[in-house]
Parts: structure tokens; C-alpha cells; sequence
């Protein structure tokens, strides 16, 4: 069966409201605990966050996606997932800032922090990216039509040091920081800051630089086709996912009903698949910016 699912971003951009990691208490917060070691992942992506504000939705789509991240299946997703941001992010044409960056006084040690940080988020924004793609098939009534079993993924991962993500708030910025935060949601067209941006603003002046060098390529008309691919790719590649719990479309859409917000939760969640591709690759561009 053929499924069409553009790349679209919904307008008006919906409202996302989620609560921060430090303040999550009961269901909420085992939903955070439960969801960052199914992913292995040091942080609760913005995505994450504000899909587990609608927790019968977060459930149900949750019945598919536990088992999924244990199996070989989603592991080579992740893994290809890293290999194509790459590649859209070098014909983005990425210049060293390694030069720069010593001349202002950064060492090798702090670059490798950076770099070490970046790895992170390089590795771990593609479960959610999967996530949402999952989300987004189902609630739009798509069926993942393979129900060959999950291959149990035998490989021990190394969790990742919570120690790196030293989030800058935007209340914790000062006004050169926060005219750097407003660059990136008005050129991303977005009323928050993911977390990626955050953590690297933990080093403002390279983050600065790095930003500066990255936003010609984010508005060539090149851009867009890049991220265009990478959609397809990641829309393709999920619907051969296995699904040998028959976990139907309309299991995730009646859970989503029953948070009495169905068409709030579609917007919010079209609104993550869309920006995810580019999150991966512009992510994957500032990684080539300090190698």
C-alpha cells in the first residue's frame, strides 16, 4: 500500500508547552525516566516532552515503539539516519572553524568537549526523529504493514555522561546570547529552542561562530532540498519498520481522543516531524564545522 506524507509544517505553528525534566513529578516524570533509557539518551527531547503532555496518545504510541527500540531493526535506522544527515550536511559545503576558534583562545581539550557534546545529540536525536515519524504515520491513518518479528539487538551500548548537557537557558542568556536565540527561531521558524542549541551555548563564542557560519547555507535554496531528502528517506525507512504486534492506526488515534486535544496533538506532532530533518542536519553540519 502507497502512503503520501509530505513534508509539511503546520501554520499557524501550534503552541508547545512541556515541562522541563526538573520539574516533571508522577506519571510525567516516570514517562521521562521510562522514555530516555528506552532511547539511551541523557536528556528529554522537546519532542518527547510535549508528545508525554498527552499521555493516553504517549501510551498507546509507546506499545509500538518499546519493543522497537530494543530490536537490530531500529538500531541500523539510528545508524543510517546518521550516515545521510552527514551527507546532506557536507553538500551543505561546511567550513572548519578550528582556526578560528584557537585564535580566540580555545584549545584542543575544549574542542574535543564540544565535539563530545555534539556526539550526543548526533546519536541521540534519531529515536525521537523515529518517534515522530511512528507518530505521525499512525495518527494520519498509515499502516506499518510488516509483522515479521523484531530481531533482538544484542549490542551493549555505552550510556551517555548526563555530566555534558550544561543547558543555557534563555533566562540564564545575556543580551548577545539572546540575540543569538532569537536568530535561530526566527530563521528556523520556531517559538522554542531545542535542546541541541542550548547545550552548545555553553561555549557562547564559539556557538556564535558556529551559527554565523551555519546560517548562509540554512537560507540557500539548497537547504531546503537537502532536508527535503532527508524526509522522504525517513518517512520510506519507517514504513518498513516491523510491527509484529499489529499495533493499528486506529488504536493510536483512539488513545489520542481520549486527551480530548486529537487535533492539537496531530499539529503538534506534524510539527516535530517536520523540523526533525532539519534538526539532524544542521546538527550534522556544526559536527563538520569543528573536525
Amino acid at each position: 500500500m502507497n502512503y503520501h506524507f509530505p513534508r509539511e509544517k503546520p501554520i499557524p505553528v501550534p503552541k508547545v508547552v512541556v515541562t522541563p525534566e526538573y520539574l516533571a513529578k508522577g506519571n510525567l516524570k516516570k514517562s521521562y525516566t521510562y522514555t530516555k533509557s528506552a532511547f539511551n539518551v541523557p536528556w528529554m527531547g522537546v519532542v518527547a516532552m510535549a508528545f508525554a503532555k498527552y499521555p493516553y496518545f504517549y501510551n498507546a504510541l509507546w506499545e509500538y515503539m518499546h519493543p522497537l527500540t530494543k530490536s537490530i531493526e531500529f538500531n541500523k535506522l539510528c545508524k543510517k539516519l546518521v550516515i545521510i544527515s552527514k551527507q546532506k550536511a557536507l553538500e551543505l559545503k561546511p567550513k572548519t572553524l578550528i582556526k578560528n576558534l584557537k585564535k580566540i583562545g580555545y584549545d584542543n581539550y575544549e574542542i574535543k568537549k564540544i565535539n563530545e557534546v555534539n556526539k550526543i545529540f548526533t546519536i541521540g536525536n534519531m529515536p525521537y526523529l523515529i518517534m515522530a515519524t511512528v507518530a505521525r504515520i499512525f495518527l494520519n491513518q498509515g499502516e506499518l504493514i510488516s509483522i515479521s518479528p523484531y530481531k533482538k539487538n544484542t549490542t551493549i551500548s555505552k550510556k551517555s555522561n548526563k555530566n555534558y548537557l550544561l543547558l543555557i537557558e534563555q533566562h540564564h542568556a545575556d543580551n548577545s546570547l539572546k540575540e543569538l536565540y532569537k536568530s535561530i527561531k526566527t530563521n528556523l521558524g520556531l517559538p522554542f529552542l531545542n535542546t541541541d542549541y542550548r547545550a552548545f551555548a555553553r561555549w557562547p563564542s564559539y556557538f556564535v561562530m558556529a551559527w554565523k557560519n551555519f546560517l548562509p547555507a540554512l537560507l540557500s535554496n539548497k537547504y531546503e532540498e537537502k532536508i527535503l531528502e532527508v524526509h522522504n528517506f525517513i518517512i520510506k525507512e519507517t514504513l518498513l519498520l516491523p510491527n509484529p504486534y499489529k499495533i493499528k492506526s486506529t488504536q493510536i488515534i483512539d488513545a489520542a481522543k481520549k486527551d480530548k486535544k486529537f487535533h492539537e496533538i496531530k499539529k503538534v506532532v506534524s510539527l516535530f516531524q517536520w523540523l526533525l530533518p532539519g534538526l539532524i542536519t544542521n546538527v550534522a553540519f556544526m559536527r563538520e564545522q569543528i573536525k
